[in-house]
């Protein structure tokens, strides 16, 4: 998808970053409310002056200049430039990592930026300090790495919990995208503009692919490296490290899924 407006207060700014886990590049997003001197990036990706360049250009484009660098989560594809840039629009940084945000964010939290109303939610499951953001006037969801725009997130365990992913599907499904026009903007890929069918297929997926693992581990296939081998036949190996973890994060959620 190119860069440019996907929603009237969310424009699109590829990263210049692509690859197997990244797929075009890292989503970068410019967020704005019509009329305001205040906009909003999420996600500035990697360290990369053209890119982040780009994403000052689409904020003066309307007249507005970024006082907020908000992160979905602490991976490198979106968070390697992220002090960097944010030294260079002056603005603070906001997320749930306190190493890399000036700002704390939870679950439930409310930021206002020259007018936009941004819901804070907790989707933890692709990494524990995973956050979304929710514009109302749009209907529209932030997922960061919660939900790609095709494909399933890795769940990179052990700091990725299987319990917390399907935890927050469920809620994006039955909580935030209940409504007609609703539309999921992933840290990767194209816009979801029919998120309930997405949302329902993640989490049957998820779910068929416990009953797989389980099925394994109890034909004696029971460590990660057989798994792989034997559900991911075929993989570009640059993916392989993301498969192994997410199986051992299915792995540990059958050992003791009441702990997790």
């Amino acid at each position: 998808m190119p860069s440019g407006p996907v929603t009237t207060r969310a424009t699109l700014v590829l990263a210049r970053n692509p690859g197997p886990m990244t797929f075009e590049g890292t989503n970068s997003w410019l967020l704005h409310e019509p009329g305001s001197a205040q906009a909003v990036a999420v996600d500035p990706g990697p360290e990369d002056g053209p890119h982040f360049d780009a994403l000052s250009a689409a904020a003066a484009v309307r007249g507005a200049r970024i006082t907020t660098v908000l992160l979905s989560h602490r991976h490198p594809d979106h968070a390697a430039g992220v002090r960097a840039f944010a030294s260079t629009v002056d603005a603070p940084v906001a997320g749930y990592d306190p190493a890399l945000a000036d700002v704390v964010l939870a679950g439930g939290e409310v930021l206002v930026a020259g007018g936009l109303r941004i819901e804070v939610l907790a989707t933890p499951g692709h990494s524990s300090d995973s956050l979304s953001f929710r514009l109302p006037a749009d209907r529209a969801v932030l997922t960061g790495d919660a939900v790609l725009g095709r494909g399933a997130p890795a769940i990179l365990h052990p700091d990725g919990r299987l319990s917390d992913m399907i935890s927050s599907l469920s809620a994006l499904r039955s909580g935030v995208c209940d409504r007609t026009g609703s539309v999921l903007l992933p840290g990767h890929g194209p816009p979801i503009r029919h998120p309930l069918a997405m949302l329902d297929g993640a989490l049957a997926a998820r779910r068929r692919r416990l009953a797989q693992i389980a099925a394994a581990v109890d034909e004696g296939c029971d460590t990660a490296e057989c798994i792989t081998e034997l559900l991911y036949a075929g993989l570009d190996p640059k993916l392989r490290r993301a498969a192994l973890a997410t199986v051992r994060a299915y792995l540990a959620y059958l050992e003791n899924p009441s702990a997790m």
